[in-house]
């Protein structure tokens, strides 16, 4: 889903340039039907995941999982602020941050399991 959507924004911007030449009319309805696009692809992703967030409370490990995620959040934030940055360079403000959020909800997603842990910790430490 990320890939999708970062990859439709960046292929947006390219088509963008050449449509701000030619056509510049065609501008602001592109950018919403992106919008429209990568919210839907967000709202499905979010749907699939709900389920495995209510299903982690026992499964949490240590080591192999903590390197991929840290590797995996790494390269979501290389990725989203370079397409980000290539949108923002080409005036794309909007699809830029649309790219932005959704590395941000990536990264939440990838903090879930981390974040129980800490809770729970922290509701052990209490009682």
């Amino acid at each position: 889903m990320f890939v999708k959507i970062i990859f439709t924004g960046v292929s947006l911007c390219i088509i963008n340039i050449f449509l701000k030449k030619q056509l510049s009319e065609f501008v602001l309805p592109t950018e919403i039907v992106f919008l429209a696009l990568s919210t839907a692809l967000a709202v499905e992703y979010l749907r699939e995941n709900f389920s495995y967030i209510s299903e982690i409370t026992d499964q949490i490990k240590y080591g192999e999982e903590i390197f991929s995620s840290a590797i995996k959040g790494a390269g979501i934030c290389l990725i989203t602020n370079f397409s980000s940055d290539l949108c923002k360079e080409n005036g794309n403000r909007l699809i830029a941050d649309v790219i932005e959020f959704t590395g941000r909800i990536m990264l939440l997603f990838i903090a879930v399991p981390y974040i129980e842990t800490i809770i729970k910790t922290a509701f052990a430490f209490i009682k």
